[in-house]
């Protein structure tokens, strides 16, 4: 017998232990029994019974959603804002092609021009507003020259708090020096166009020749000026309180198709940067109303009712909805699964209630209304598939206690604590450019010392933009003192004590004291004033130290000087912070708006000045 050959038997060996189960292959898919559709599509429940009764358990019977809104039917009435009014109330015409924001936060660049104390501050900006007329007049060498003789750059005068600060900054000295002599003055020559008579135009006079070019010339170039800057105008009161240390304002809208009377919004409380709806509170007295300032010219729209318009109700939608007819697997980026609120969470549970359960029950009505405007609902109706109509109203009109309801983008009266039900777009931009702060004050309470400080951390510098005010306030007492230290006692007699009496410290010139004071006719009440430090420095000891910035310069600046009081609780346990920067917009017409407000922000805490006085220290 012939023996098999060893690798073929293991081969066989092989086949009969491995042999597959199945032989044959076919690719696995669904093959319908019909070309029709119809009965897949309708998502059958194979036991409707249960799914009846479940319905039945949950109270889906009971009809309250019986019939879907297919048409909504609305009429609004707009009026426009056309009033504002500063702190005084006496109101100017308003138009919204300047923002609202612009009108209210804006200051002047420039400080009037004083010729007998010429102010060496914004040289940068005066040498732009010189550069920019020679371009326009494109002089001659004759009429260059006497230009930078009549309106050229000034000294500040000798031995004046502007000729140490001008003296004390090597950068403004020497931009001061390359400046003089080669640019003109624009801050001069703007207040010489704008004077009353026209100083300008009557030196012109003096020069001959035809010079009806130049006086055009001149009214382009403070258009020019208005129109880069935007400034306060002839008529505008300042909106910024010192007292509270933020913008009050008003403005006002027609409140009946005669313009009449007159919807009043107080925004008495703005500080922080951004103007919306929430910044207003309505008057809602009888007699409220903006008086108008004499010369002003009020904008004559009236009230005037919207058509009425039809629209289609959108249902809501957001991420994360349930879908209301097909069985789907949601967002993953939304899970309201997810939701783990705690027992004090209330809007945490009304979110998740409203997306839950409540999510389809909504519809929007897109409604386009203009901005600058007050607009008011007159009626809403919606017809469903039943060819029912309802009349949809305020969920604020429900019954309950008037002081217990809240409406969203819903105005509150100041006085009685109504709320009324019109929408309030306000005139205001969305998103602005803001420049670092040129001036920046820290008021901090100082416990030890038993007063508040006004830190001017950040101080207008000569040149352009802002300048640390601690090294501003070094600066100037090295240059005031060069050969000493700055203090008092630095001719102090030797002997041999081992103490000594010290009669008070001192503080940086850019620590500003204000001390708590009585309000008048009270002696319990009081209120904050700010004071002076004398300069500690030989041979200036009678001088008192004052702001450099305009912050803490209410009534400095005029004669007689006056004082300066806000009130105590301005100023909290953290603290306060206000600047001042340059904002810069683009507003709806194209136009591009730059102004110069200013911010209250939150401290960060107290400070220590380190003051103290009559101490016996060692020597």
């Amino acid at each position: 017998m012939d023996q098999p050959n060893l690798p073929e038997l293991k081969e066989l060996l092989l086949l009969e232990a491995y042999r597959p189960a199945i032989i044959t292959w076919n690719r696995l898919e669904g093959r319908p029994t019909a070309e029709d559709f119809d009965r897949s599509l309708q998502v059958e429940v194979r036991d409707p019974l249960w799914m009846l009764c479940r319905q039945w358990q949950f109270g889906e019977f009971k009809g309250e959603d019986a019939g879907s809104a297919v048409k909504a039917q609305t009429q609004v009435t707009s009026a426009r804002i056309n009033r504002y009014a500063g702190r005084s109330r006496m109101a100017v015409g308003y138009e919204d092609s300047v923002p609202l924001e612009t009108i209210v936060e804006r200051e002047a660049l420039l400080k009037p021009y004083n010729p007998e104390a010429p102010d060496p501050y914004n040289l940068m900006l005066r040498a732009q507003m010189g550069r920019h007329w020679f371009r326009l007049i494109q002089p001659d060498d004759g009429l260059r020259a006497g230009y930078l003789s009549r309106y050229g750059f000034l000294d500040p005068n000798s031995n004046s708090e502007q000729e140490f600060h001008l003296r004390s900054d090597p950068l403004a000295a020497q931009t001061f020096a390359l400046l003089k002599g080669r640019v003109v003055d624009g801050s001069r020559l703007l207040a010489a166009i704008r004077a009353d008579p026209d100083e300008h135009a009557a030196w012109l006079a003096t020069l001959g020749g035809d010079i009806s070019d130049l006086l055009g010339a001149a009214q382009e170039y403070v258009a020019w000026f208005e129109r880069v800057y935007s400034q306060p105008g002839e008529l505008d009161d300042p909106s910024w309180d010192d007292a509270f240390q933020e913008y009050q304002f008003a403005a006002s809208a027609p409140a009946d198709p005669s313009g009449e009377r007159q919807t009043v919004l107080f925004a008495e409380q703005y500080h922080h940067g951004h103007l919306d709806w929430y910044s207003f509170d309505l008057d809602g007295t009888a007699d409220a109303a903006l008086s108008d300032k004499p010369g002003a010219e009020i904008p004559g729209e009236v009230l005037q009712p919207g058509e009425p318009i039809s629209f289609i109700p959108n249902p809501i939608e957001f991420g994360g909805m349930p879908n209301v007819r097909w069985w789907e697997f949601e967002d993953s980026k939304t899970d309201f699964g997810n939701i783990n609120p705690g027992t004090t969470d209330l809007a945490t549970l009304m979110l998740a209630e409203f997306a839950l359960i409540y999510g389809n029950d909504w519809s929007l009505i897109p409604y386009v209304v203009d901005v600058g405007t007050l607009s008011e609902v007159l009626y809403v109706v919606v017809t469903d598939v039943f060819g029912v109509r309802t009349v949809i109203r305020p969920a604020l009109n429900s019954l309950g206690d008037e002081r217990m309801r809240w409406g969203m983008y819903y105005l509150n009266e100041a006085q009685g604590g109504r709320i009324d039900t019109r929408l309030l777009a306000p005139p205001t931009v969305a998103r602005l450019m803001e420049s670092r702060p040129i001036e920046q004050v820290i008021l901090a309470r100082d416990e030890m010392a038993n007063m508040v400080w006004g830190i001017e951390s950040v101080v207008p510098a000569l040149t352009d933009g802002g300048m640390d005010g601690y090294e501003a306030a070094t600066a100037l007492g090295r240059y005031l003192a060069p050969d000493s230290e700055g203090a008092l006692d630095a001719d102090e007699i030797e002997t041999e004590a081992k103490i000594q009496y010290r009669l008070g410290t001192t503080v940086p010139e850019n620590w500003i004291p204000i001390i708590p004071v009585h309000l008048p006719g009270s002696n319990q009440d009081i209120r904050l004033q700010r004071a002076a430090m004398p300069r500690m420095i030989p041979a200036f000891e009678n001088q008192a130290v004052e702001p450099r910035g305009a912050i803490l310069r209410p009534g400095l600046d005029q004669e007689p000087k006056e004082g300066y009081f806000f009130h105590e609780n301005e100023v909290q346990k953290a603290g306060t912070i206000i600047h001042r920067t340059y904002q810069r917009v683009r507003w709806s017409n194209g136009r591009i708006y730059t102004w110069l407000g200013r911010r209250k922000l939150a401290g960060r805490g107290q400070g220590s000045s380190g003051l103290e006085f009559d101490r016996i220290v060692p020597k």
